[in-house]
């Protein structure tokens, strides 16, 4: 599943998504808002989960 997001606030899409292996796109976030996004991921998959930089813009995520 690909998801892109734009600002902090799409990080709401990923509640439908839990337990699932996701494609994080964030081409469009300004710098500030990846950092957030990023620190969000590494929260949600600190107990059981994997977060992999795939290019500059994109991360796999799996929960």
């Amino acid at each position: 599943m690909k998801i892109k997001l734009e600002k902090y606030q799409d990080i709401e899409k990923l509640k439908k998504y839990l337990e699932c292996e996701l494609l994080i796109n964030l081409e469009d976030c300004d710098a500030k808002t990846k950092i957030k996004i990023i620190d969000f991921l590494n929260g949600l998959v600190f107990q059981k989960g994997s977060l992999k930089k795939i290019n500059r813009n994109e991360y796999e995520v799996i929960i």
